[in-house]
């Protein structure tokens, strides 16, 4: 059983993506199938288009959803047929140091599932059959996708889909800008200069000041470095 539904494709650098109808497989094991409810639409989607993040095309764009799931693949117990989720654009396994620690986003699964599941399947094709690679491993920015279940977030089914798309990448980037980077402190009084959908690199784009009782100038965290092409790892 497979899903066919549209979806937003490069196929070349530098050129207009299109939208097209794909085939979707049902999850093989450890995966799931999620009909997509909304997506969120980030400057890494346009990196992709233009060769700053080099995925080589054909690739399914997008890395902020939100949707329900509609099949489980064998040995999946974590999730079942109509939880509503977020996909995580980074595998997290749970088990190794750095997530024992915390630290998901240095799991020692980062950077397997660039192009698709973390385990090496390839469960997206055009109308012709040719394989299409899905960003960040989930390729979003479609009617259906089938993902790594280490790539899903269950979320309360309260929470409208339209809200919870943002957080996969926008809210978590740019909160994490705000404590990681700037360090800002519960009570502090901050402005925000330039605000808008972080994309990769949200401290290159945008200035945070703090401001604290004791210290009535505002002071600007150092300046970040230029921007520069992120290099990809090598799909396994």
């Amino acid at each position: 059983m497979g899903y066919k539904g549209k979806a937003v494709i490069c196929r070349e650098w530098n050129q207009p993506v299109s939208v097209e109808e794909i085939e979707v497989d049902s999850p093989a094991p450890n995966q799931v199938t999620v009909k997509i409810e909304a997506i969120g639409v980030c400057h890494s989607d346009l990196s992709a288009t233009n060769g700053t993040m080099p995925l080589p095309p054909p690739v399914v764009l997008g890395h902020e959803a939100c949707g329900k799931i509609v099949e489980v693949g064998e040995g999946v117990t974590e999730f079942a047929v109509g939880d509503k989720i977020i996909p995580c654009w980074i595998p997290i396994c749970g088990k190794c140091q750095f997530c024992q620690e915390g630290r998901t986003t240095l799991c020692d699964d980062w950077g397997k599932g660039f192009l698709g599941p973390k385990d090496g399947t390839m469960p997206r094709r055009d109308k012709d059959g040719n394989v299409l690679h899905a960003f960040s491993g989930v390729g979003v920015m479609a009617e259906y996708s089938t993902m790594h279940v280490d790539n899903v977030i269950k979320i309360d089914p309260d929470t409208p889909a339209d809200k919870a798309a943002l957080v996969g990448c926008g809210v978590m980037t740019g909160v994490g800008a705000v404590i990681n980077r700037a360090q800002v402190k519960p009570g502090s009084s901050c402005v925000a200069r330039a605000a808008r959908s972080p994309g990769p690199r949200p401290s290159s784009r945008s200035t945070w000041w703090t401001r604290s009782s004791s210290s009535p100038r505002p002071s600007a965290p150092p300046t970040p470095s230029t921007p520069r092409p992120m290099a990809m790892p090598s799909p396994r």
